[in-house]
């Protein structure tokens, strides 16, 4: 069944690097700086729930981003757009 909620999403950045210049121009609901080592899939899906359709940002270590997307079945690394519902993760347009 089709999630009936708003996906959140999630901006995933590099602790390590600049924020990207587009960065600007997305409304944050929040943003949270992560640790290493992190769960960051877990931060993800914990956080979209709290923030349907809206967007908040999490910081942490690309490696850890780059886990996380993996095993989501997305390619790709920080920064990055990610839509987060109830039927799992996408790249947002």
């Amino acid at each position: 069944m089709t999630d009936l909620q708003c996906p959140a999403t999630a901006i995933l950045l590099d602790a390590g690097a600049e924020p990207p210049p587009w960065l600007g121009r997305h409304r944050l609901a929040a943003r949270f700086d992560l640790a290493d080592p992190c769960d960051v899939a877990a931060v993800v899906e914990e956080t979209a729930d709290r923030f349907r359709g809206e967007t908040f940002a999490i910081a942490a270590p690309a490696d850890a981003i780059a886990l996380a997307l993996r095993r989501r079945g997305l390619p790709g690394g920080p920064p990055l757009l990610v839509d987060v519902d109830s039927d799992g993760w996408r790249l947002a347009p």
